[in-house]
């Protein structure tokens, strides 16, 4: 995603986008491109890894503007299976309302004829940091007895899982 980056207080006035001159032709349509240090937004996680990007389309509609497109935010973190370091950039579509007058329970508002989508990047950069993540969806991780990593050896460790409140159940018989 294309984009420059952008000191923290013009990061700050990018993302407050002047929503009266939008609302008065229904159908208008405006591009956002940014590439900005997390801290500007106030988005502080222990994965995130490296600058956020978001390619934003704003649409004027009879009830509000519609934001679409995307925004990513680079993560490293370790698998949740096999504690492997791994890395990715996270993608999280954007689909987002903002109304003057909140119709809509899920829209973000539209105040002073501003509309302040740093709140919004924020929130959905955090909620798609905060996902677990695997090395490999068939990731076997690691043995809980004796702590080798399945993915690249084997051992004949008994991991059955009982309960031992169900223990003196074991010698019931029942009769057909």
């Amino acid at each position: 995603m294309p984009g420059s980056v952008f000191e923290m207080n013009d990061v700050v006035r990018a993302l407050r986008v002047n929503a009266a001159e939008l609302l008065r032709q229904p159908g208008a349509t405006r591009s956002l491109v940014l590439r900005f240090d997390g801290d500007a937004i106030k988005v502080v996680h222990d994965h995130l890894d490296g600058d956020l990007a978001v390619d934003l389309q704003l649409e004027s509609m009879n009830d509000g503007i519609l934001v679409t497109g995307e925004a990513r935010a680079p993560w490293a973190t370790s698998c949740r299976r096999c504690l492997k370091d791994i890395t990715g950039v996270a993608a999280i579509d954007v689909d987002e309302l903002y109304q003057v007058e909140l119709i809509d329970p899920d829209a973000y508002p539209i105040e002073n004829n501003q509309i302040d989508l740093g709140a919004m990047v924020r929130e959905l950069a955090l909620l798609e940091l905060d996902g677990e993540r695997l090395c490999a969806e068939d990731c076997a991780g690691l043995c809980p007895v004796c702590g080798i990593d399945r993915n690249a050896d084997t051992c004949d460790c008994d991991t059955t899982v009982t309960d031992d409140r169900w223990a003196a159940l074991d010698g019931l018989v029942l009769d057909d």
